[in-house]
């Protein structure tokens, strides 16, 4: 059994403290055995740097997921490398920096093997191939019982699409979690063939935003046909959005449970 916590998109310098604050405890508390989080906000909202990246990593996250907005900064160069436990959309053309999925050893418990797939609608994304077929690729040349656990990650912006994804491959995989729209949903479960399923993990950053962008910016580009550039909220309460997901072999998984908190 692998218990695996997954953190939801880190927002800046507000997210990264709230995991510095929470992530010791609920270790502790949950039993956890690796931490993942997506890392592609973590620079003040947009993209990251080594310096963010090495923060997380010292506050004790074990391995990352970068979504669409990795290429926001040139330290994606470095961070895609492969001397930091990061992977990109599987589903980017292969002569991009870095890979779509990575191990992660946990010694006598096995191998974990982490998949991250960008979403086609609405994602704006000019240089995506379409999800399914990719990841039906990548199922096709690994084998499954090589692996403890097989997690995947589904950075899309429409919920039936990850709906879709995930009743997909159903019982192929241990989980497909969904990133990227910041909102936590309720609608965790096992589905029928017992992989874990969220539509959204949520994310780690301020709560009074619009994602993560203060909400005086976002009230004037709704309201005018302009706005100012976006800058994150550092000011009042964070909230904490994660999962923690009992796996029990690579193509299913035992439990999922939200976590969801205010700081």
């Amino acid at each position: 059994m692998i218990r695996v916590l997954f953190i939801g998109d880190v927002c800046g310098k507000p997210g990264r403290r709230a995991v510095r604050d929470l992530l010791p405890e609920i270790k502790a508390k949950e039993k956890i055995d690796v931490v993942i989080t997506n890392i592609e906000n973590s620079a003040h909202g947009r993209g990251a740097t080594v310096e963010t990246v090495n923060e997380l990593m010292y506050y004790g996250v074990d391995f990352m997921t970068a979504g669409n907005h990795i290429w926001r900064r040139p330290d994606f160069h470095d961070l895609l490398s492969g001397d930091f436990p990061i992977i990109r959309g599987l589903n980017y053309p292969d002569d991009l920096p870095g890979k779509g999925f990575g191990e992660i050893d946990l010694g006598k418990k096995g191998k974990l093997l982490v998949i991250t797939v960008i979403g086609y609608g609405f994602m704006n994304e000019r240089t995506i191939s379409e999800p399914f077929r990719r990841m039906e690729q990548l199922m096709k040349q690994i084998n499954p019982d090589d692996y403890a656990g097989i997690l995947t990650e589904m950075h899309a912006e429409s919920t039936s699409e990850k709906v879709s994804f995930g009743l997909y491959f159903d019982g192929k995989v241990s989980a497909v979690l969904g990133t990227h729209t910041h909102i936590p949903t309720a609608d965790e479960r096992l589905l029928p063939s017992h992989s874990a399923y969220i539509t959204d993990v949520g994310m780690v950053g301020p709560l009074d935003s619009s994602l993560w962008v203060k909400k005086e910016i976002v009230f004037q580009q709704n309201m005018y046909p302009y706005s100012p550039r976006y800058e994150i909220e550092e000011e009042g309460p964070v909230r904490f959005d994660a999962v923690v997901i009992e796996i029990d072999g690579p193509t299913s998984a035992k439990s999922i449970k939200r976590i969801n908190k205010t700081l």
